[in-house]
């Protein structure tokens, strides 16, 4: 079966810029898609990459900073990811950051690898 996970990862300090990413990409994610969160198609996942065990995390997905990022996972293994670094510049505009992130995730539950 084909998931896609929506990761927020962020570490233990975190800015008010941090935390409205988390919160704009979560309502995002859940006033689009609430069906494919219930049925699994879609997790939501905040992630803290401070936290033992999660380290390893900023290498899998190669970022440098508090990120989002959709994972296409097939059969229970990652086939393919993408960082969507745009929400930083589009923070100030609610409007098109929750319009790209769920662009971004309809497209990514649309891929079937």
């Amino acid at each position: 079966p084909h998931r896609v996970i929506a990761y927020y990862f962020h570490t233990t300090y975190r800015c008010a810029s941090c935390r409205a990413i988390e919160a704009y990409a979560r309502e995002a994610i859940e006033t689009a898609f609430a069906e494919q969160l219930k049925d699994g198609r879609l997790v939501w996942r905040a992630v803290n990459t401070e936290v033992k065990g999660n380290e390893h995390f900023v290498k899998d997905y190669n970022f440098y900073t508090k990120s989002l990022v959709l994972v296409n996972e097939v059969r229970g293994k990652p086939a393919q990811w993408k960082n969507l670094e745009k929400v930083w510049q589009l923070l100030q505009d609610k409007t098109k950051f929750l319009r790209y992130v769920q662009d971004e995730t309809r497209a990514y539950l649309s891929v079937r690898s």
